[in-house]
């Protein structure tokens, strides 16, 4: 699309998102579908250059963005991936090739894991590189499909999220050989998900298990509980008979001897009857034990002793799941525990709720 091509906005666009005068990006379909499969390639913070102009339309500025190139020969510095000389080299190379009448206008960040959060680093970077043309960010968290615009405000040195962009379609041959040139092998997305669940798995049953554990011990002691207070009431019943008879023979010598003979001869089969049922309770509840109370038990103390090891916060206004783990830890990659010791699915919290750290 050149400026003497240029007399409307094109016709044929999806929006996403929420459109103001004075921030509109427009982001050809070819590119955004191969920014996309770049992102899912694989589980890595990487970088993208994206390729375009500024036109002018209707005295508006707006950016139309064409061609995206993939960051290679990067490197992790400080937390973060950086181009490096070898990285401008190969785009340099590829706007030769395949971008010829563009200009780079801005970049993408893959950043799994950390939805669009924007770091210090993200800006330093933007700093740095503002000579070379970045102008706009787009941030993609292909783990929880979240993307986003930003565009940079030379005042503030921060970025200002853009509400909205449009997708639109033409016929784009640099970004269709560039794609060709570059296919990418994308990760199979049900296995990201079959190993999500299968990790989800082994924790809930790994949690499953020490709770039904506890309840096991638990029952076992109400068993034994249930027990003794049978025993105490049936002693309770046979030393009732045992008055009751004797009350009524007490002015008999003979029957005296014979009521104090019963008496000695209950007491015996109660004590039998006691040793019988103690001994067959005993020997469940050894049975029983024997098989459980240990790995209940370390269950038990291991459970405890993890919790003991927590501590608890309070969500105030304007907190994040990333801003609590950056805050507490220095690092943003501390979320998913938090998520999963709380039995969080997203990322809504709400003011005011204790969470647990770990």
């Amino acid at each position: 699309m050149t400026n003497e091509e240029v007399n409307a906005l094109p016709n044929n666009i999806k929006q996403i998102g929420s459109i103001s005068d004075g921030n509109r990006i427009y982001m050809e379909d070819y590119a955004c579908t191969y920014l996309e499969q770049y992102a899912h390639m694989d589980s890595k913070e990487k970088i993208a250059l994206l390729v375009g102009r500024n036109l002018t339309i209707d005295n508006e500025n707006i950016l139309f963005i064409s061609g995206v190139i993939q960051g290679r020969y990067t490197v992790a510095k400080n937390g973060i991936t950086e181009l490096t000389e070898k990285s401008w080299q190969y785009i340099n190379k590829q706007i030769k090739l395949y971008f010829k009448d563009l200009d780079i206008v801005g970049w993408a960040y893959i950043q799994p894991g950390y939805e669009d959060y924007i770091s210090n680093k993200l800006c330093d970077l933007q700093k740095a590189n503002l000579t070379k043309g970045f102008q706009v960010l787009y941030i993609m968290d292909p783990t929880e499909n979240i993307t986003g615009f930003y565009r940079w405000n030379n005042t503030d040195d921060t970025f200002d999220a853009v509400k909205g962009y449009i997708i639109y379609y033409e016929k784009n041959e640099g970004m269709h050989e560039y794609m060709l040139e570059n296919k990418i092998k994308e990760r199979p997305a049900e296995n990201i998900v079959k190993i999500k669940n299968e990790d989800a798995g082994a924790k809930a049953r790994e949690a499953a298990a020490k709770r039904t554990s506890y309840r096991a011990k638990k029952k076992i002691m109400a068993d034994q509980n249930r027990t003794a207070n049978l025993l105490g009431s049936v002693s309770f019943v046979m030393l009732l008979v045992c008055f009751i008879l004797g009350a009524g023979l007490v002015q008999n010598d003979d029957r005296i001897t014979e009521m104090e003979m019963k008496i000695a001869e209950l007491e015996n089969k109660l004590q039998g009857t006691q040793s019988v049922f103690a001994l067959s309770n005993d020997k469940t509840t050894e049975e029983t034990t024997v098989q459980t109370t240990t790995q209940e038990t370390t269950a038990l103390e291991s459970t405890q002793a993890e919790e003991s090891k927590h501590t608890e916060y309070k969500v105030q206004k304007g907190d994040t799941l990333i801003g609590i783990s950056k805050n507490k830890y220095g690092t943003a990659a501390k979320v998913n525990e938090i998520r999963e010791l709380n039995d969080i699915a997203g990322n809504r919290i709400v003011v005011g709720e204790t969470l647990l750290l770990p």
